[in-house]
């Protein structure tokens, strides 16, 4: 057979093949059918990590088959061994065997040469693009059972198999990167689905044994955001089938030997022999080890995460030859999977914690609540007000409707929170939304929500009111400002516990109770249709009326004294005395404002009081009441309405007096003219903005 028969022969057996194992035994096969020789042996050179891959096949019963498993030594040894090479002068050499020194790590091509009695070896080249892959070996039994004039024809067929090889392993590396990719998105799935369970490095232990074979897990997590560190140790014992063990004590790892690894900058995962392992662990890890285990091989890695979360793992092996360069291979492109995945654990750890915190405060404030909202200390002397507290206990555990009707500055959103936290909702929301606070095109979206894209300006769902108070209380004050188109539905959802968002397209369960105020007469305005009847005989189930603090004078002193001490509490001084004096001065006052009026003069009292007692300055009492056929009607004096009026314009304009946004441009007058009445009645603007920070 011509030469190039023989290479388009071998080239036509080798060249579909896609598997390396079979790829030399069919090379071996065929090479056979054409040359002399007893055993063939590939040696496959990897320069990155100065190591060799070394597989002999032979014949055997008529069989070809690989004799033994593949062997891993470094280059340095091959060059000393029958696979020796030449790198400055690859060519097909022959070498005599019985002069050969056979190193201990070839103890399998010992029992070849012996069992075929080989004479001789054939080193072949395998050059792929002027880069030198390995060796093929063929060994013979008779000294020139290959002839010196097939050499060269050899060494073009190095120079085929060189090619096929390197096809092959560019395939085996996709196949290995797609079934890797898969064994990743696996591991991760599986890891996330355990993210939060208290056994989750039990778990990691028992995944990464699917991938890499080890007898032994150690993790240590590190984290400043948790309040310690977390270790765990698993060995893997032969009960039945393999199974993880907790160890009972934590492997004390050497930190400053950890920390010299980490230094040297070896890459994510380090292979460590047994030595490396006692320096690493100390010889207390091979305590744990049980009859047939002798830990003989590791691997370590450190991570250091973006998250401020520090990861050090190790797996160790009762064999020599565990952690192949497969093996570290797949754990280094698992590392980002195990860096994510403690993260998550973390983050989940830090949820949990900050959930826990959260509900802890919750509770607190609810207790704080409860003891601040309860009858028993409302602040209150007057028989009236007692009258009043007796209806809210009696309602407040129900879930009645009530609506508080007084006049503005009574307390009505005080009695709504002494019910809603004295009721069993106390637990859920208690949404608080003011109807004339609102402008009507809004209040319909503020109470039952929208859908993004329901009107202009929709740009994203919104829940309403209604929603969120789901489970608890609403307390919707002034009611009567409420516009007649939004009554109808207001009904609607208290008769059905139904609402729906503008734009939806189905109704909304809800569990609400509602407590309504207002500072009118809704029977009035029903009887004459500025509010629909049929609404205020539904919120009229349980009416409490709260009467104006003019009409229980006996309040006053308790309710002086306790915001004497909320703000002087607030500003960090001493407790004011309340003098005589003013004592009469407040109780002399009919107080048209009522408890609001009250407290914000007890405020700014506080502030401009210079010494130990309460200075109420220029407050003085007031009473400007007129006899009608209805009743006594306080009216204020026009020198009053104006000095309330300056104080609320210098309020909303954060005390500026003149210029584009000053008080005097929204008040219509002079700067001048604005300053002169200030300083006229006694309006300090420094004492507005105080009061307005406070």
């Amino acid at each position: 057979m011509r030469p190039i028969e023989t290479l388009l022969l071998v080239n036509e057996a080798i060249a579909t093949i896609s598997d390396t194992e079979k790829l030399f035994c069919t090379l071996h096969q065929r090479l056979r059918e054409i040359f002399n020789f007893e055993i063939s042996g590939i040696v496959l050179f990897d320069f990155d990590k100065s190591t060799g891959t070394i597989l002999w096949m032979h014949d055997d019963n008529g069989q070809t088959g690989l004799a033994g498993s593949s062997l891993h030594v470094p280059v340095e040894v091959i060059k000393d061994s029958p696979f020796r090479y030449d790198m400055k002068n690859p060519v097909v050499k022959r070498f005599p065997l019985e002069l050969e020194k056979i190193p201990p790590q070839f103890d399998e091509f010992i029992n070849l040469r012996k069992r075929y009695n080989l004479q001789e070896s054939v080193r072949i080249p395998m050059m792929y693009r002027g880069n030198l892959l390995g060796f093929l070996v063929l060994g013979c039994s008779k000294p020139g059972a290959i002839a010196d004039a097939d050499l060269p024809l050899l060494g073009h067929m190095g120079n085929l198999i060189a090619g096929a090889v390197e096809n092959v392993r560019t395939y085996e590396i996709l196949r290995e990167q797609n079934m890797f990719s898969q064994i990743q998105v696996e591991f991760t799935n599986s890891m996330l689905k355990v993210i939060n369970d208290p056994d989750i490095f039990l778990y990691m232990a028992r995944e990464l044994d699917r991938i890499i074979a080890f007898d032994f897990f150690n993790i240590i997590v590190v984290s400043g955001r948790l309040e310690a560190n977390i270790e765990s140790s698993f060995l893997k014992k032969p009960v039945g089938d393999f199974r993880f063990l907790r160890l009972p004590d934590s492997i004390r790892i050497n930190q400053r030997a950890v920390s010299a690894l980490d230094a040297e900058n070896q890459g994510p995962v380090v292979r460590l022999s047994r030595e490396g392992l006692i320096k690493y662990a100390g010889a207390d890890i091979f305590k744990y080890e049980p009859a047939g285990f002798n830990l003989q091989a590791a691997v370590y890695s450190i991570l250091h995460s973006d998250e401020g979360i520090d990861i050090v793992l190790l797996l160790a092996s009762s064999s020599r030859e565990a952690f192949t360069e497969k093996d570290m291979t797949r754990l280094n492109n698992l590392m980002p999977q195990l860096r994510l995945i403690m993260e998550n654990y973390y983050a989940f750890r830090e949820i949990e914690t900050l959930k826990a915190r959260l509900e802890s405060e919750k509770t607190t404030l609810l207790k704080d609540a409860r003891g601040i909202y309860n009858s028993d200390s409302f602040i209150s002397e007057s028989a009236p007000m007692m009258q009043v507290m007796v209806k809210v206990k009696k309602v407040a555990p129900t879930d009645t409707t009530v609506l508080i009707e007084g006049e503005t500055g009574v307390g009505k959103e005080l009695i709504a929170r002494f019910i809603h936290y004295s009721s069993h909702r106390s637990s859920g929301p208690l949404i608080m939304v003011n109807c004339a606070a609102l402008p009507a095109q809004l209040i319909e979206s503020e109470l039952f929500g929208h859908e993004k894209g329901s009107f202009t300006g929709a740009t994203e769902r919104r829940v309403g009111k209604f929603e969120l108070a789901n489970g608890g209380t609403l307390f919707l004050d002034e009611i009567g400002e409420l516009p007649l188109e939004l009554q109808a539905k207001l009904l609607r959802a208290l008769q059905e516990k139904e609402i729906e968002r503008i734009g939806g397209r189905s109704g909304i369960k809800v569990d609400v109770r509602i407590i309504a105020a207002t500072n009118r007469n809704l029977r009035e305005e029903s009887e004459t249709g500025r509010f629909r009847s049929d609404l205020y005989f539904r919120l009229n189930v349980f009416p409490i009326t709260i009467p104006p603090l003019r009409q229980r004078k006996e309040d006053i002193i308790p309710l002086t004294r306790f915001f004497i001490e909320k703000y002087c509490k607030q500003m960090g001084r001493p407790i004011l005395r309340l003098s005589e004096t003013d004592a009469q001065k407040l109780l002399s006052y009919q107080w048209p404002g009522n408890v609001r009026e009250l407290e914000h003069t007890i405020q700014r009292a506080v502030i401009v009081s210079p010494g130990s007692v309460l200075d109420l300055g220029d407050f003085r009492p007031s009473p400007h009441w007129l006899d009608t056929s209805g009743g006594k009607v306080f009216i204020k004096t026009l020198e009053e309405m104006e000095k309330e009026h300056i104080i609320e314009a210098l309020r909303l304009t954060g005390g500026r007096v003149s210029g584009e946004k000053g008080a005097a441009r929204l008040l219509g007058i002079n700067a001048k003219t604005l300053d002169s009445r200030m300083r006229k009645l006694g309006i300090k603007r420094e004492v507005v903005i105080r009061i307005e920070n406070s």
